[in-house]
């Protein structure tokens, strides 16, 4: 007898949502694109990223800033974030039809939007800022252009980042189920790697209790297992697959919209990208092989579900997605995959049970360390630490591996390992490090640093309680006490002393900072602020000429703080 548990398996490698579905139950709104040049796209709807699913589609904007972003239509403009990070420069429009479309890493707005966005940044004395408006404050009409598109915030290429959600729930819906995006797709998604894993000690997989990979050849309904290998397996196993989606004209790997598992032609899965949650998106680290993508940088969805994954994208789950194989027959595994266009691709196997073997390589070794239950509090209380887990902090319960060392040059603490960073951390936690010879004149520039593996450490945080440094984190590694005493670096920009500035349009130079990260910074005209836009990536700051720069000569100072409170100044003449 065979049972099953959930093949969540065949969903993709990077969940890219691609394009229209024909059972969608969105309306057919008759928005217009957001962008008035042919549409490819370098990101999808429900794309795994770090820590989270991509919430809408990236557009391509033909490899530069300044193409024209539009709005699909009619409504408000309800929202408008400035930021160095996440979607940089982003608008938010209301829509009459109970929909909300989101733009963003743009490089401006239009005129009117921009000018609104300035007198509040001056007013605030802020590049970062966030606003929201009321139904009559900034109206728009569909087609018009309300932005230009840029490189902003965290994006990694020009491009636009767009959205459609629904106002209600404020749930992101995809936007290519939607009438407005018209994308040319025919090419049929492409299956890479499959990887069975034992469920316990018991399970059997080739004569191991051991995970088992397998190359995959072949397209569309014709993939298969390289070598046609027979696969022997006993007792309970579940899978994980990678895979992706092609689209025309465009070399971007792009995922997939649906995917469904069949055991013996028993549909035992299904799941779909439609819609997703704020709420569940840090779920994508249960969703897949965490521990192998740490490892290989490739993401593999498992098709068995952790007891504490709350995904709400399963459409149908048959037992957790295990599957027990307990007789010596041939099972028939066949995965389906298409995008929203319907274009389909299958990879067929099977799995011949096998009698129980008391013989196993890699014998299962029994796990050393505290057992940590994922529906329990679970802390870490010794000399130096406390760690403190809320419930459902973890995805299932595992043995908690820790360790406390010796501090060495660079720390003001011991050395505390904190399990593996392979394990994935739902919930922040509490984490409490004491620390010793500090003096009170570097309190203010302590933190407490992380790293993966133990060798390169970056700033985490942390605030001064007493004589240890508390915070709270969402990573599972090396932590120790560190001190910065380093001033950031400003360097000198498009501009020196004495120079006439009068063509260059803007002012532009670098500051950046190794240990902590910049925390602040300030520029003044004739000591009076001035705006200046940030790039992190880039290290650049940019102060683009406008009516606080006068005639004649001028006086730049820039004040730049890091995260632990160190200051630098830079200060220079010019003549406009």
């Amino acid at each position: 007898m065979t049972h099953f548990k959930y093949l969540l398996t065949i969903l993709v490698f990077i969940f890219y949502a691609h394009a229209y579905s024909q059972d969608n139950t969105f309306s057919k709104s008759d928005f217009t694109p957001p962008v008035d040049i042919p549409i490819y796209l370098s990101g999808t709807f429900g794309e795994l990223r770090g820590n989270h699913f991509h919430t809408g589609i990236d557009i391509k904007t033909q490899g530069i800033i300044g193409k024209s972003i539009l709005a699909i239509d009619d409504g408000w403009v309800s929202r408008i974030k400035v930021s160095t990070s996440g979607y940089g420069k982003a608008l938010y429009i209301t829509h009459p039809n109970g929909y909300l479309s989101v733009y963003g890493h743009l490089q401006m707005f239009n005129d009117t939007i921009q000018k609104v966005v300035v007198e509040n940044q001056y007013e605030k004395e802020s590049f970062e800022i966030q606003l929201f408006f009321e139904k009559n404050e900034l109206p728009v009409k569909k087609g018009e252009i309300v932005a230009m598109s840029g490189n902003t915030g965290s994006s990694m290429g020009p491009h636009l980042h767009f959205e459609i959600r629904d106002l209600r729930s404020q749930n992101p819906l995809n936007p290519l189920l939607f009438n407005s995006i018209k994308i040319n797709d025919y090419y049929r998604p492409k299956i890479k790697l499959l990887a069975i894993y034992p469920v316990n000690k018991s399970s059997i997989i080739d004569g191991k209790n051991d995970t088992v990979y397998f190359d995959i050849s072949g397209w569309g309904e014709n993939h298969k297992l390289k070598d046609n290998p027979t696969i022997k397996v006993s007792g309970s196993i579940s899978f994980g697959i990678a895979t992706y989606d092609l689209m025309n004209d465009i070399p971007n790997k792009n995922g997939v919209y649906s995917g469904k598992v069949y055991v013996d032609d028993n549909k035992v899965f299904d799941i779909k990208m439609d819609r997703l949650s704020f709420k569940t998106g840090r779920y994508i680290n249960s969703l897949i092989d965490y521990s192998y993508y740490k490892k290989s940088k490739t993401r593999l969805i498992r098709t068995q579900v952790d007891t504490n994954n709350m995904f709400k994208n399963y459409v149908n789950v048959i037992n957790n997605g295990i599957i027990t194989i307990d007789d010596t027959l041939s099972h028939n595994i066949r995965f389906e995959i298409s995008d929203a266009y319907d274009n389909f691709s299958s990879l067929n196997f099977s799995l011949v049970g096998i009698e129980t073997s008391k013989e196993i390589k890699n014998e299962y070794k029994k796990k050393d360390g505290i057992l940590f239950r994922y529906d329990n509090e679970n802390n870490i209380s010794e000399d130096g630490i406390i760690a403190e887990f809320p419930v459902n902090t973890f995805y299932q319960s595992f043995y908690f591996d820790y360790k406390k060392m010796k501090q060495d040059s660079t720390t003001y603490s011991s050395i505390y390992k904190l399990h593996n960073s392979f394990t994935p951390v739902h919930k922040y936690y509490d984490l409490r490090i004491s620390f010793d010879s500090i003096s009170d004149s570097l309190l203010s520039k302590a933190y407490i640093a992380y790293s993966e593996d133990g060798s390169d450490y970056y700033y985490s945080g942390g605030i001064i309680d007493g004589k240890t440094l508390k915070g709270k984190f969402r990573k599972l590694g090396y932590y120790k006490v560190m001190v910065d005493t380093i001033p950031p670096k400003i360097s000198e920009g498009n501009f020196k002393e004495g120079i006439i500035v009068t063509n260059l349009g803007k002012l532009s130079i670098k500051i950046s900072d190794p240990d902590s990260g910049i925390k602040s910074y300030r520029g003044y005209l004739n000591d009076n602020w001035i705006l200046m836009e940030y790039d992190p990536k880039n290290e650049l700051l940019v102060y683009n000429f406008d009516n606080n720069i006068g005639k004649g000569p001028s006086n730049f100072r820039l004040e730049v703080i890091d995260n632990s409170d160190n200051f630098s100044n830079y200060e220079c003449s010019f003549i406009n």
